[in-house]
């Protein structure tokens, strides 16, 4: 029953999930600047938003989003805007 248990707890700890997701959020086009945001379960800055990419990347009018969410033990968000 031990070795079962230890075995259970190791795949789970093992395991992860990934969630993608892509938007085109308006008619703008893709256009060539990029912005990212990125955060963590204990990153200081927890503000992965789209404005916050947005911002990052300098750009003003948004063609498409990528949200990216990775779960393995602690979740890990990354979003990244492009636009002009």
């Amino acid at each position: 029953m031990k070795k079962l248990t230890l075995m259970a707890a190791v795949i789970f700890s093992l395991s992860s999930c990934v969630v993608y997701e892509s938007h085109t959020v308006t008619g703008n086009p893709i256009g060539t600047k990029k912005g990212v945001a990125k955060g963590g379960a204990f990153s200081k800055d927890k503000d992965f938003t789209m404005a916050t990419a947005a911002k990052k990347g300098k750009i003003d009018k948004i063609g498409s989003v990528d949200t990216k969410v990775t779960v393995f033990i602690v979740p890990f968000y990354k979003t990244v805007v492009t636009g002009e």
